[in-house]
């Protein structure tokens, strides 16, 4: 795996550092059976790389401590500590383990197949994933239930399917002809669906994928981590829910009091207030004489000749050669008898090659891998422009020195003949057979790459804006028409479910939109947009992934529905707001105390989180609803004034109201299905649950009562208290404070005060902020139940945290103490309201009393 690749030096100035993950135990936090630990395990096993599974792991208490969350603000499992920090998102644990070692084959050997190694671990994530969950989790119970949105679910998972059996019709693995990380990632994704629900009569509609599968978990470093696979033999049955989702009108949204948008807040200075660069010197090759042979023009017919290739294209190359204007030199690796592992050392030409990209403008190579056993030769042809190799080359490429440099002299027919030879791939080579041959020729920061996509498309925005941090050159394809240009048999074989965008790359083409964002960044050598050292880079990682699965998919459920390109189920709608909550208030408390994701400036991760968030932004996320999330806010409008997003995504208005359900054309019919084909095999086919109408499942049982709803009525009706607090603006202690003690009612209610226990933690002041904001947050499960006060107090740090709440019910709701892990961070003192002392306390809390108790308040919230 080459240097730029894998950002990991194994020589010459190492990102790594002093410390190396292979050495230094990483400790993995899991439950057993998790396949998205299984990436990492098994990536591991094929790396070399140590890997240690925390103790006594248990889910949904180990992942509720605050150390924990710590490491995962949203508390998700896996998460890997390093030495250097911890890595969330499993996609990104698992690339962090295979770029621990450096020059890793999981990451194939060039360029390209890094991008389709990321195109497959992306389309594994949201094309067959996400799916195989959208098919099993509502039937677990872990979402709800609803046929319509069943049968779509396994309609796209037989789409992603479809096109994946038809790629592996002519390919044993994803990329390549070995393991690699897309077929770890793409394997554990499909594990769960094999095991859980996609039964043998639903999978012998892919023979290919089914092939690939059982090859896959049968291998030994697979096995060592999943032991034995079954399939399962049965769709799992729905679970009984405790009420089933209606379909009902959205609550219109509330109309929006501030009628101007949100000025952007930009933290960093405009770049075009920078003073002008001034220009580059030029390249002493470019002041030569002009040659007659065009190196490009070589290329290309390189590249596009592909029969009677000695007769066409070395024809052409000597017709083409100046001797004036180039030079040819032969290579020969000096420690040949190092080459003893066939992949290392073809990965150690890939490496050389990619350092030799700051000479591609000038310079065209071959570079063979010679024998059939070991030590294996590795021998090179180079044209270079000049009568010399270039000095800049020599200086700044230290694999030149370990190699010995002859130049040819074409005088001579056998020195001429050997230069035709390594063009070709002749083989046998001088009797030998050729393990290997690659070739330097095409750069695509200098041969345009072509998107293809249509206008505003924020998943085009992401390698546009690389792009323009990078300097690398992409072209959008004319006359882009979506819904026909996706849909012809040309764009379908580059992606063959017609996905938008894809990139046309010198090397084949690039789907998924993330692939493509990460193939255009690599474009450009030692790329500052992936940082500096692999934590950066598995941090950049951790975010992308995070922006995809936690951001732009809840997104997405929140506003496809919405616009008709999904069915509306108000009960799904809430889910996916309180998910987005989650995560943007995760977001929130991680740019409180950071400008950008990652380090110092912009990265790949910030560029995909502003497009991810753009959408939102632009249609449904309001002013009222970013409200809640300042530090997003602020981020979102600093990123998209910087003149490279400008450029691309033009001025960004946000969204004033929440789009309305769109009318369907027509209703989703609930239609039987069509009888399965007889099976050649004689048991009967299990009964598809997709296309079981809803109304003949069994009636759900009604959902258990929360034991305050059996407590005795209460005088006290807690929503009336809450209108009366927020629509109180004057003369708040006459009107509310009394409505509020005319109200309250000692026996259905109680009133405690909490008290942080570690105020000398809070020594910044918007960190200690955030903490109370993601406690109350936590506290939603009871807003039913509760009303509440949490003062941040004092002018100077350590900042103090003080509450007061009101509960329903005689104590705190023992569901509340189970489930809040914040309330044992807190001492709680019930209140005696025949004291008139605490009575007063409790009518300050309320009121935001200034000064309390004799100090400042820094910042008031309410939860109510």
């Amino acid at each position: 795996m080459s240097n730029l690749i894998c950002t990991v030096r194994s020589a010459a100035g190492s990102l790594i550092g002093r410390r190396q993950p292979g050495e230094m135990a990483l400790v993995l936090h899991t439950f057993d059976g998790n396949k998205n630990a299984f990436k990492a395990l098994i990536a591991a096993e094929y790396s070399g790389v140590k890997v240690e599974l925390a103790k006594n792991f248990q889910m949904g208490v180990s992942n509720k401590t605050p150390e924990y969350l710590k490491m995962n603000p949203i508390g998700k499992v896996p998460v890997l500590e390093t030495p250097d920090g911890p890595v969330f998102e499993s996609n990104a644990i698992a690339r962090y383990v295979t770029r621990s070692k450096a020059d890793n084959p999981l990451y194939g050997s060039s360029l390209i197949e890094y991008a389709h190694i990321e195109q497959w671990i992306d389309f594994s994530a949201t094309e067959v994933d996400a799916n195989i969950g959208k098919w099993l989790y509502p039937r677990l119970g872990f979402a709800p239930y609803v046929a319509v949105s069943e049968e779509a679910a396994i309609a796209a998972l037989k789409r992603s399917l479809g096109a994946l059996n038809t790629h592996l019709a002519s390919n044993t693995y994803l990329v390549g002809h070995s393991v690699t990380l897309a077929d770890i990632v793409m394997t554990c994704n499909l594990y769960m669906g094999f095991a859980c629900i996609m039964t043998r009569i639903f999978t012998s509609e892919f023979p290919h994928v089914e092939r690939y599968f059982w090859t896959m978990v049968n291998q030994p470093n697979f096995k060592k981590v999943m032991n034995d696979v079954k399939q399962a033999d049965s769709v799992p049955p729905v679970q009984k829910k405790a009420a089933p989702p209606k379909e009902q009108k959205p609550k219109e949204a509330k109309k929006e009091a501030p009628k101007e948008a949100p000025k952007p807040k930009a933290v960093e200075k405009p770049e075009e207030e920078e003073e002008a660069p001034k220009p580059k010197p030029k390249n002493p090759l470019d002041l030569l004489p002009p040659s007659k042979m065009i190196l490009d023009e070589w290329k290309r017919l390189y590249s596009n000749t592909k029969t009677n290739f000695r007769e066409v294209a070395i024809k052409g190359f000597w017709d083409m050669y100046d001797p004036e204007g180039y030079s040819l030199w032969f290579c020969d690796y000096k420690y040949n008898d190092e080459n003893t592992v066939s992949f290392v050392t073809m990965n150690k030409v890939g490496g050389f090659l990619q350092r030799m990209d700051l000479c591609r403008k000038y310079a065209f190579g071959k570079m063979l891998v010679i024998g059939s056993e070991p030590p294996f030769k590795v021998k090179g042809l180079w044209l270079f422009r000049g009568p010399e190799i270039p000095k800049f080359v020599m200086d700044e490429v230290y694999d030149m020195e370990l190699y010995e440099w002859t130049k040819v002299d074409i005088s001579d027919e056998a020195q001429k003949e050997r230069v035709s030879a390594m063009i070709e791939d002749l083989e046998p080579f001088e009797g030998e057979a050729l393990l290997d041959a690659k070739c330097f020729k095409r750069q695509p920061g200098e041969m345009a790459l072509v998107l293809h996509t249509f206008d505003g498309n924020k998943n085009a925005f992401k390698a546009l804006i690389a792009a323009e941090y990078s300097g690398v050159k992409v072209e959008l394809a004319k006359n882009f028409q979506m819904g026909v240009s996706n849909k012809t048999p040309e764009y379908l074989k580059m992606n063959p479910i017609g996905k938008v965008p894809v990139l046309e790359t010198p090397d084949g083409p690039v789907f998924e939109s993330n692939a493509i964002a990460r193939y255009v960044t690599r474009s450009k050598a030692d790329n500052p947009l992936y940082g500096s050292s692999l934590i950066e880079y598995a941090h950049i990682e951790q975010w992308i992934d995070f922006s995809a699965t936690e951001v732009d998919a809840n997104i997405g459920k929140w506003l496809y529905p919405r616009l008709g390109f999904a069915p509306y189920v108000a009960v799904s709608e809430e889910a996916a707001i309180a998910a987005l909550k989650r995560s943007l208030g995760a977001l929130n408390t991680h740019l409180a105390s950071n400008t950008y994701l990652v380090g110092h400036s912009v990265t790949l991760a910030d560029i995909v989180m502003t497009c991810n968030l753009y959408m939102g932004f632009a249609c449904i996320m309001t002013r009222i609803f970013t409200s809640e999330f300042p530090h997003v806010e602020r981020y979102f409008w600093t990123m998209v004034n910087q003149p490279n997003f400008k450029k691309v995504m033009n001025d960004v208005k946000q969204a004033d109201s929440v789009p309305p359900v769109q009318k369907k054309a027509a209703p989703p019919k609930e239609q039987k299905p069509k009888e399965a084909k007889k099976e050649a095999p004689k048991e009967a086919p299990k009964p598809k649950a997709v296309e079981k109408p809803e109304e003949e499942e069994e009636a759900p049982k009604p959902k258990p009562k929360n034991p305050l709803d059996l407590l005795p009525p209460s005088k006290m009706i807690l929503d009336e208290w809450k209108r009366l607090y927020s629509n109180t603006k004057t003369n708040f202690r006459e009107v509310a404070i009394k409505g509020f003690w005319d109200m309250y009612d000692p026996e259905g209610y109680s009133l405690w005060f909490c008290d942080y226990k570690y105020n000398d933690e809070n020594t910044v002041s918007f960190v200690t902020m955030n903490k109370v904001g993601g406690f109350l947050q936590r506290m939603d499960l009871c807003r039913k139940y509760a009303f509440g006060k949490m003062l941040v107090i004092g002018s100077e740090p350590p900042f103090k945290v003080k509450g007061l709440w009101l509960f329903r019910g005689p104590e705190i709701p023992k569901f509340v103490m189970d489930e809040v892990y914040d309330m044992e961070l807190y001492e709680w003192t019930k209140v005696d309201i025949s004291d008139e002392a605490q009575k007063e306390r409790v009518s300050a809390m309320i009121e935001d009393l200034e000064p309390f108790e004799g100090e400042a308040l820094l910042d008031a919230k309410c939860f109510k």
